[in-house]
């Protein structure tokens, strides 16, 4: 239990640190550690292995070629502008601005979503402090605390499915009716051209606000779907990390979250129009929100 505790306590320091002052960023650390959204470890490591491995068994020599396309690699990335980019974006969006990219996400949210997703923060918090404890688990980390964001990112989507579903059981019944009687008006002769394009401009509009009510209800259900998977796999990871015996153990307990996360987000990236100009790209340091849900309960304790 004191392990743990001091382990936390250095990555509530950690997070301290970042709010306390802006470090200009380093562009070879953020290139060693860059991975795809999902992904459990940098790309690059597997290429390190496996120049080890031909080294190992079949000559020195690859060590060499493998520490030289290794140097290659990482100089070639944190000299790329649109890399750099990214990271000097990440190093100015500190915790101020994702607290209020949170704080904006969660006011287009019923009472109910707040609640479901701070529930969900909670679990993640948990597993963060199981992780603390255990060494070199910080790219688990990563996972936990990207995929409460994404949980947060499908909550916003889901409550504009709902919206749109929403208006089609109002207005549908009444817009099939001015469909209707925009076809019967379309099919007189003696129409002007420019009365028949306004009123064909006018059936065409009326067509896509169908269309798209159509597909509201088979794109929230898959919302809805997502988020429950979502919620079961942290609770899964939540109790076999707390349950492991093992680091080992721990750490594959929480691999089983990339695929997770690499679904959901591919589908957020397909239904980007539903985040309404919302941006939720970064998402929350480990350390960070280990201090958020803190903070949240020692409010709760007050009231």
């Amino acid at each position: 239990m004191a392990a743990r505790d001091g382990a936390e306590e250095r990555l509530a320091g950690a997070g301290g640190g970042e709010r306390a002052e802006v470090r200009r960023p380093s562009y070879l650390a953020a290139a060693i550690k860059a991975r795809p959204f999902g992904m459990p470890v940098p790309p690059h490591l597997f290429g390190v292995a496996a120049f080890g491995l031909l080294g190992a068994f079949l000559g020195p020599g690859f060590w060499l070629i493998g520490a030289g396309v290794e140097v290659a690699y990482l100089w070639a990335v944190s000299k790329n502008p649109r890399f750099r980019a990214l990271v000097d974006a990440g190093a100015r969006s500190g915790p101020e601005a994702w607290e209020r990219q949170r704080a904006e996400a969660l006011a287009r949210l019923d009472p109910a979503d707040r609640h479901r997703q701070e529930q969900l923060e909670d679990l993640c918090a948990e597993v963060l402090r199981a992780l603390a404890a255990r060494p070199g688990a910080d790219l688990q980390a990563d996972s936990v605390s990207q995929l409460a964001w994404l949980h947060l990112r499908l909550l916003v989507a889901r409550a504009s499915l709902a919206k749109v579903s929403e208006d089609a059981r109002r207005d549908a019944p009444e817009m099939s009716r001015q469909a209707e009687r925009l076809q019967a008006r379309l099919k007189a002769t003696d129409l002007d051209a420019d009365l028949r394009r306004s009123l064909t401009e006018q059936a065409e509009v009326i067509h896509q606000r169908q269309a798209a009510q159509a597909q509201a209800a088979p794109r929230l259900e898959r919302a809805e779907a997502e988020l429950s998977r979502i919620a079961h796999q942290v609770a899964l990871v939540r109790e076999q990390t707390l349950l492991a015996a093992s680091d080992d153990g721990a750490a594959r307990a929480v691999d089983g979250l990339a695929a997770t996360l690499d679904q959901a987000d591919q589908w957020m990236k397909e239904e980007g129009d539903l985040l309404g100009g919302l941006d939720l790209d970064t998402a929350p340091t480990p350390e960070r929100l280990l201090a958020l849900r803190r903070e949240g309960a020692t409010a709760g304790a007050r009231r």
